[in-house]
């Protein structure tokens, strides 16, 4: 386990060319998995009822981005990154980053050669975002604000799907593996990759405790990181000194801040699990 591990490391702290292909590649994805990530937080805490009433802050920030939805261009804009980073960006960053860490090349080699494994990829990727934590997050957390948990209907169907959600992830972990470096169609790929995780079942649960242990770790880390600007601007908004313009703007600078560093962060996290289980691939082939 160490040595995996210390490999893993090593390549997102001492591979300067890994680190930069790592920016370049999946912080678009980073960015946008962020920003959901902190509206869905924002949209989950200011619709609970805690003895604390969120209704003038919830107001407040959505007066601060309002101009958003009266600006048709900026949403064009917004549209196509969102579609650009969510569909396009995590096929071609895996790509390069599985193809560096098999020939260990150059940046430009890597990336160029995503070109040969776009689709099967992208196909891939269309699948598995079906079975993804994140998404099962999004709709669990939303029908909770929105008192839409039916245990009859709905619970039910919610616990089976996450069922499936933990057998894919469990079972599809090497499955872009195996398109990218042995060739195999997405779901050729997906059923290979089953094969594989059954007869190395300890290892690749092993491994797959590890990597829901540190995500999980990593997503409260983001959501205590979220709490910290909404409680102080809330503070602000008691003490009704939020429209001071030093005090407002730097509310929302801490929070972009906190927003860049986050996105950066987990782009190295991202890349630093595709090189956790690239050595894990790397072993079980060899066994």
């Amino acid at each position: 386990m160490d040595g995996i591990l210390k490999k893993a490391y090593s390549k997102v702290v001492d591979d300067e060319k890994f680190v930069k292909l790592t920016f370049f590649s999946l912080l678009p994805y980073s960015l946008l998995f962020v920003a959901y990530l902190f509206y869905q937080a924002y949209f989950v805490i200011t619709s609970l009822k805690w003895g604390i009433h969120w209704n003038e802050l919830k107001l407040y920030i959505e007066n601060v981005f309002a101009f958003w939805q009266h600006n048709f261009l900026i949403l064009i804009l917004i549209g196509i990154f969102i579609l650009i980073a969510y569909f396009f960006i995590p096929p071609i960053a895996e790509s390069a980053l599985i193809f560096y860490l098999s020939e260990n090349k150059s940046v430009g080699s890597s990336v160029w050669k995503w070109f040969l494994k776009f689709f099967p990829m992208f196909e891939l990727h269309w699948f598995l975002s079906l079975f993804s934590f994140l998404f099962f997050f999004i709709v669990v957390s939303r029908l909770y604000v929105l008192d839409m948990l039916n245990p009859t209907f709905v619970l039910p169907l919610i616990i089976i799907w996450f069922i499936f959600i933990v057998f894919f992830n469990l079972t599809s972990v090497y499955a872009k593996f195996l398109v990218v470096l042995e060739n195999y169609s997405p779901f050729d790929a997906i059923k290979e990759s089953i094969k594989l995780t059954f007869v190395n079942l300890g290892t690749t649960l092993k491994w797959f405790l590890m990597y829901v242990f540190l995500y999980v770790r990593f997503i409260v880390n983001i959501l205590f990181l979220i709490w910290i600007p909404l409680f102080v601007a809330y503070l602000f908004l008691k003490s009704n000194v939020s429209n001071v313009l030093v005090v407002k703007y730097t509310v929302y600078g801490v929070m972009f801040v906190l927003f860049l560093i986050t996105a950066y962060v987990n782009s190295i996290i991202e890349a630093f699990f595709v090189a956790m289980w690239y050595e894990v691939f790397k072993k079980i082939e060899k066994s």
